[in-house]
């Protein structure tokens, strides 16, 4: 609690003498000098005395008339006192005089910072009497403008007693008189015998003051009873003392890798500035500070930079006054980034930072997303992160933790119980036994106000930003002597308000923002104006109750820690994804970005999957020396730009498809250069994996085709081809291959040269409301069931009878081409579709479509004859002109939906059918014009995950704009699951963990939309259905038994929230999902027990959730180079991992110098063993591990050496072969490094 000695200009009274003039010192700035009514001693006055004809006040000892004789009788007889007015009292000594020195108008330059700054202390204003100089009393008094005049007192009776109350008697005439001045005459009359000097006694017999009255009373004496204080949880007078401010200052600035602009753009013209004078300016100026937060632009501009300004960057660091907090590569979008994604970033940055510059950091800074997922926090943890500043929370989260005083809080994950592993937060925070909080706790403090520069010093952001940011050179002046005292009394009002909201009273105060530091004398202007308000405070503390100096977020930790142990931190698990700001009136909600770009989302998590398998494939090449001979460093130049380019584009402005129109053009290429990049290093590594010893050159070209997403150079297959596939996931994987070809009459023969079960699909595009069927291009399906990390071969050869593979082919407006094709067969015998409800059929499942729609509407499970409703529909929400956009989302009020697809519905338009059956799927599809086109496909396989799921995808082409304009698309599951009223859905956050989410119906739908990274599902105590995605979207639900799906939107609105345009180009996209549908062991049991399980995924759903991110890789072999192929069968683990452990990502370790100094040796292998809902009754067969402990060198092949590290991997790590669930929970990430 500040306290300030000078009252404010709305709350001070201003005394105003004739003569105030008197009040300024002499040769020093003339500043009316106000005392503060709650620092001033309270005080009696000669004018107050006269009044009440009490005149013992007017001598009390603090009284400011330093000058009037307090003499008794017959003291100082000798002394020779100049004359006085009658009723003139002497003010010469109530300012205190200036020195010597600055009478003569010289400085003093060795006058240190308190003496400069320090305000007057009362001992200035009043001394005791026994410090008066006797002197004094000869001061002139004849100037009238040095004096005060007060009226004639009263005539007053001799007075008989020990004490003679008197006063200066001032002569009646002269009152009488105006505008004239005469001689005064005084008399020294007797003072009081109370006062504190010896003098002031006079010498008199003592006095009886014995009782002389006789009232009956006991004469027994009286006996002291003792009291006990009372006990209370607050000392008022103790708990006052200890109100003090603490501030640290903390420089800072914001980047961004992409955005408005490319990274090198923002590079070159402003962050390599910032960072370059950085170390200058701190090198300068010994106790200045600075936080930086990202390591994209930090390696880019080491590599440019001179060996000078490498050595002052890691002095800095090393002193501890440049932090680098958090430590990505980026600040990602926290909702909508995957966790592969999220962990890529961490480690590719704190690999970097120890390996230039030999630094973990300690504290994350999460201030840029406006979504806070547990997982970032758990990752942040796991990487021996412990503290955690963060702001950006919805403002019905930010009022509640400033009234409750909950800034600082423990973030704990909703599934940690373990209390008996020590952790460094339960160190420092110096708690035993059951009073630990969880392992993974994160030690949090919320940066309130929302904001993280200038604007956060207080609630009044103007005069945060406007007065306190000094760069704006041109709106404030510079803080000198004459405007010290106001602005940090300004300054401090702000940050004592801010106090308020925390227990300690210790606050962050960010001094930076967006691009901050690019020029040097911003820097200066910041250093010398805070430094002089900090000297101003600092100075006066004890006055004002503050300090102030320049820190890092870890001093901001280390302080509460030191200083304040005893105050309570509530723990706080879920998260905080719906952000809110109110500034326009009502609340502006951050879930459009949830949705936006779906098309780019997609290209997003496919490049993650690309990636991860180019890890993959290098580590197993490098450690079973399969690159004998070759030159690895003509492909690990790739391998590097490929991990810092994927890092680099999980920008939360990247990630979350807010980017601008001309910007995403730029981002494209650089997608597409890096899954070239990666292609190339997967064809290598794979080449050398199946190939005999000794080859140099690489004979495998990567195959891709699917629609809506990447597309290889080698498209079309033929006969004689042959193709390695290659499962990169943990567990064995069945999938349906999609190959495309000129040829119908293909079989495919595995390494066994055993026939599979093949396919022939036609291929059909929609045109003029008719589905035109190829007759040149075919899809060969075929399914595969391949153990973990294995490479199989398969040989395509010709046939020459087809009609047992082609599919049957019903549809409603269909026609093929009229391509001439002299030599392939077309298989196919297409036929009308009979009118009535449509019904297909597999093992597992019948599925009823509506004629009308050609839509799902029922679900018969074969096994128990039991009928679901699974009502699938379609619509769009209509966007508000205000409060929409890029980021937000706000639908009409007056006429939230829309019918989308009304003309369809009243046969204004006719929509086209087609039904493709086969031996391995079977699928029907309604296309209704460009706008949609809705694919439902189910699996003729037996007891595996495929057979449960329905697969389902999605085409959506808004067309050219402004065609669909302010219309949010989207897909309705509506079901007879009872999940609620309100509804309750689950949500996966980041494809780590689920939280539940409880709909208020009551607000606005924007305020219901939740993400789901991977899956979201709505159960009750008989069932569960459960939908996966391959890619970020949003989801909500109306109400009970409801799932509603975002899958695109076209806003032309600009939201006002950064990016300055709307939505405008959206392009066609193919959503892939599977529907699951499962059943509970047990229905009695209720959902709303104790235990985390309802909140736990089935293991059908994780398997579906790994086969949907992570694609089977595909490989044609170049016919010129096929005697090569060595292993036609090669896994590359001894067994599988078990069936709860995935491999998140396995990657060689580079040294500085690559493969020139010497070959690596050493890779992180990342793991996650998933908990798995035990409640649900599964019939699936999965070929894993079924046991809880396994032994790592059972598994992995030429491994020497394996230690459990922290998940960065910058530790050293403890050995560890034996993996158990003590050291490798449930839920938990573990990452060890692997030598071989």
């Amino acid at each position: 609690m500040v306290q300030r000695p000078f009252s404010d200009t709305d709350g001070a009274q201003t005394f105003t003498w004739a003569n105030s003039s008197i009040l300024k010192q002499r040769r020093e700035s003339q500043t009316n000098t106000v005392v503060h009514r709650m620092q001033r001693p309270k005080m009696s006055t000669i004018l107050s005395s006269v009044e009440t004809s009490r005149g013992k006040s007017s001598y009390d000892k603090t009284n400011p008339r330093f000058n009037e004789l307090r003499l008794a009788r017959n003291t100082f007889s000798n002394i020779s006192v100049s004359p006085l007015h009658p009723f003139v009292i002497k003010l010469s000594n109530v300012v205190p005089r200036t020195n010597r020195s600055q009478s003569d108008g010289r400085s003093n330059n060795n006058i240190s910072i308190d003496t400069h700054y320090a305000l007057p202390t009362m001992s200035k204003f009043f001394p005791p009497l026994d410090e008066q100089e006797l002197q004094s009393i000869e001061q002139k008094t004849n100037s009238r403008e040095n004096t005060i005049i007060f009226p004639e007192a009263p005539d007053e009776k001799e007075n008989k007693t020990i004490v003679i109350k008197g006063i200066f008697l001032a002569n009646k005439s002269y009152s009488e008189r105006s505008g004239k001045e005469k001689e005064p005459k005084s008399t020294l009359v007797d003072m009081e015998t109370d006062s504190v000097a010896v003098d002031y006694f006079l010498q008199r017999t003592p006095i009886d003051v014995g009782s002389k009255y006789i009232n009956n009373s006991s004469v027994h004496q009286y006996n002291c009873l003792t009291i006990k204080e009372a006990k209370t949880d607050i000392d008022a007078q103790a708990m006052f003392s200890k109100m003090d401010i603490e501030v640290i200052l903390v420089p800072r600035t914001h980047v961004d890798s992409i955005w408005k602009k490319s990274f090198e753009q923002y590079h070159k013209e402003s962050v390599s500035k910032i960072l370059s004078n950085v170390v200058k300016k701190l090198l300068f100026y010994s106790n200045l500070t600075f936080t930086w937060n990202e390591v994209s632009h930090l390696s880019q501009w080491w590599k440019s930079t001179s060996q000078k300004c490498r050595n002052g960057f890691r002095k800095l660091v090393k002193s501890g006054r440049l932090e680098i907090t958090t430590g990505g590569w980026v600040e990602p979008d926290e909702a909508t980034t995957h966790l592969f994604g999220l962990v890529h970033q961490i480690v590719q940055g704190h690999e970097w930072l120890k390996h230039h510059l030999n630094y973990s950091p300690k504290v994350g800074w999460l201030t840029n997303t406006v979504s806070h997922s547990p997982t970032m926090a758990y990752l942040l943890s796991a990487s021996d992160i412990s503290y955690l500043v963060l702001t950006n929370l919805h403002y019905s989260w930010a009022e509640y933790l400033a009234e409750y005083q909950y800034g600082d809080f423990v973030w704990v994950q909703s599934w940690d119980g373990d209390r008996l592993v020590s952790s460094v937060l339960n160190e420092a925070l110096n708690v035993l036994g059951r009073d630990r909080h969880p392992k993974n706790s994160v030690f949090t403090h919320y940066l309130q106000f929302n904001s993280a520069s200038f604007k956060a010093c207080g609630p009044n952001s103007g005069i945060c930003a406007n007065d306190f940011n000094f760069a704006k050179s041109n709106k404030n002046l510079d803080i000198n002597p004459y405007n010290v005292k106001d602005k940090s009394e300004l300054l401090l009002e702000q940050y004592s308000k801010t106090g308020t909201t925390t227990q300690h009273n210790v606050i962050i105060a960010p001094l930076g923002g967006p691009y901050r530091y690019e020029s040097q004398s911003e820097f200066d202007y910041q250093y010398n104006n805070y430094q002089k308000l900090a000297d101003f405070v600092n100075a006066n503390r004890e006055i004002y109750k503050a300090t102030m100096e320049f820190g890092t977020p870890k001093d901001y930790f280390k302080s509460i820690l030191k200083t304040h142990k005893n105050i309570k931190t509530n723990t706080i698990k879920g998260d905080f994804l719906n952000f809110a700001d109110i500034d326009s009136g009502r609340p502006a909600y951050w879930t459009g970005y949830y949705t936006s770009r779906p098309t780019f989302k997609i290209m997003l998590r496919r490049l993650e999957s690309t990636l991860r398998t180019t890890e993959i494939l290098f580590s197993f090449a490098v450690s079973l020396n399969s690159f004998r001979g070759y030159n690895v460093s003509r492909i690990l130049d790739k391998l590097v730009n490929a991990r810092e380019s994927v890092a680099r584009l999980l920008d939360r402005n990247v990630a979350s498809g807010t980017l601008p129109a001309n910007v995403l053009k730029h981002i494209n290429k650089l997608i597409l250069a890096t899954v070239n990049n990666c292609w190339h290093i997967q064809e290598v590594a794979a080449s050398f994996l199946s190939s005999k010893p000794g080859q140099l050159e690489p004979h495998l070209h990567k195959y891709v085709y699917r629609e809506g997403e990447f597309i290889s150079t080698f498209r079309t297959v033929y006969a004689n081809d042959q193709i390695y596939i290659f499962n990169s996931l943990s567990h064995e994987n069945t999938e349906v291959v999609e190959l495309l070809t000129r040829y119908s009459n293909i079989r495919i023969v595995d390494h066994n040269k055993k026939e599979i079960t093949v396919q022939i699909n036609p291929i059909w595009k929609y045109t003029s409301d008719k589905i035109q069927i190829s007759r040149r291009f075919f899809k060969i399906f075929f399914a595969v069931v391949l153990p973990p990390m294995t490479l199989e071969l398969f040989t395509i050869k010709e046939t020459y009878d087809v009609t047992h593979s082609a599919s049957a082919i019903f549809c409603s407006s269909c026609m093929v081409g009229d391509e001439v094709v002299s030599d392939s067969i077309f298989p196919f015998n297409i036929q009308p579709i009979q009118t009535g409800d449509i019904q297909l059929e597999s093992y597992k499942h019948r599925l009823v479509f509506d004629e009308m729609t050609g839509f799902l509407k029922t679900v018969i499970e074969k096994e128990t004859n039991i009928e679901k409703s699974v009502m699938i529909d379609f619509g769009a929400f209509r966007d508000a002109s205000v409060n929409s956009g890029m980021f937000l989302f706000n639908t009409n009020i007056s006429k939230p939906l829309k019918d989308i697809l009304m003309l369809y519905r009243i046969g204004a338009l006719v929509k086209a059918t087609a039904i493709i059956s086969g031996k391995i799927t079977t699928e029907i599809s309604s296309i209704y014009g460009h706008l949609l086109q809705h694919t439902i496909k189910i699996f003729n396989f037996i007891q595996n995950p495929l057979s449960n799921a329905i697969y389902v995808e999605t085409k959506v082409d808004y067309e050219l704009s402004p065609k669909n304009r302010e219309l949010e698309f989207f897909m309705s599951i509506q079901t007879d699951i009872s999940n609620g009223d309100p509804p309750q859905i689950v949500t996966d956050n980041n494809g780590f963990q689920h939280t539940i989410r409880i709909l208020n119906m009551s607000r606005g739908i924007e305020s219901n939309m939740y993400p789901a990274t991977s899956m979201v599902y709505i159960q009750d105590r008989r069932s569960r259905l459960t939908y996966i995605t391959d890619h970020a979207q949003g989801v909500t639900a109306l109400h009970e038994g409801q799932l509603v799906i975002m899958l695109d939107r076209r806003v032309l609105f600009n939201d006002g929230r950064g990016t300055g345009e709307g939505l405008a180009d959206s392009s066609t996209t193919r959503h892939r999902q599977y529907i699951l549908f499962e059943n509970f062991m047990d229905p009695s049991e209720p959902l709303d027990s104790e235990s985390h399980d309802p909140k736990l995924p089935s293991l059908s759903a994780v398997y579906l959730a790994n086969s949907l991110n992570y694609h089977l890789d595909i490989f044609l072999v170049d016919k010129n180079k096929t005697d090569q192929c060595h292993y036609a069968f090669l896994p590359l683990l001894k067994t599988s991992f078990p069936c709860d452990v995935s491999v998140i990502n396995y990657r060689v370790i580079l040294s500085k110098g690559g493969f020139q100094d010497h070959t690596p040796n050493t890779a992180l292998l990342i793991l996650h063993r998933r908990s798995i809902s035990c409640k649900i009754a599964t019939t699936i067969s999965l070929h894993c591990n079924g046991e809880s402990n396994f032994l790592l060198e059972n598994i992995l092949r030429n491994l020497k050496a394996v230690y459990q590290t922290n998940l960065a991997g910058t530790t050293k790590g403890i050995p560890l072969l034996n993996f158990t669930p003590v050291n490798f929970p449930q839920m938990e990430l573990t990452t060890l490094r692997v030598y071989f």
